[in-house]
């Protein structure tokens, strides 16, 4: 009889990993994990208290990743748009867990240094107090929201996002000008705004509103 793998938390995690990365979050079963250990199910609960535990564990790793490749030395505002940058490029990457990191507080410490890297950032650009923490929120709150609106567009059918994407080339451009006259003067400059435009302008305006409150 083969000899069942003793498990740890981080072969849990390993697993719960692999798993959320082809299959999302829905997938961290306690009953998958143990298929995908080749252990007893419920032997998992004996490093973790529930499912939830794991997703949170699974996201923290995925965030611990993004700030452990932070370059060393960057300027205030460098390094938040490296961070932003990175994120969204993270979970484009990983499709499949992508919206359940951009919506989960992991309390664990890959967020810690995360936090602690953004608030060390706006001290340095001169911020403290309550507005180094309310800026906080609206630094991160709006990069894991839009990075995970990334994610979640990549995991869909090559075919829909296609299609989403030909609509400024196809169907705006054909609106009629006399029911749609602003949409009429503008769809010539759609197609050349694409992701990296819209982040570009999303990092400029909240590091620059990041200086005018400093």
């Amino acid at each position: 009889m083969r000899a069942r793998p003793s498990l740890s938390p981080e072969l849990i995690i390993d697993a719960a990993s692999r798993l959320a990365a082809t299959a999302g979050a829905e997938a961290l079963t306690v009953r998958r994990l143990g298929k995908e250990l080749g252990a007893d199910p419920t032997a998992v609960y004996r490093h973790f208290r529930d499912r939830d535990e794991i997703v949170l564990e699974v996201a923290d790793r995925l965030i611990g990743q993004i700030i452990e490749e932070l370059p060393p030395g960057l300027p205030w505002r460098a390094r938040l748009e490296w961070l932003g940058r990175r994120l969204v490029r993270t979970f484009v990457e990983h499709p499949a867990i992508a919206p359940t990191v951009a919506m989960r507080t992991t309390r664990r410490p890959g967020e810690f240094r995360t936090v602690e890297v953004i608030l060390g950032a706006l001290r340095e650009a001169g911020l403290s107090g309550e507005l180094a923490a309310v800026q906080h929120r609206v630094f991160a709150d709006t990069l894991l929201s839009y990075a995970g609106m990334c994610g979640g567009y990549a995991a869909l059918e090559e075919s829909s996002r296609r299609g989403d994407e030909s609509a400024w080339t196809h169907e705006y451009q054909a609106l009629p000008t006399a029911d749609f006259p602003n949409i009429a003067a503008i769809a010539p400059h759609f197609a050349a705004v694409d992701d990296d435009v819209v982040l570009t302008g999303l990092l400029t305006a909240l590091l620059d509103n990041i200086e005018r409150l400093a």
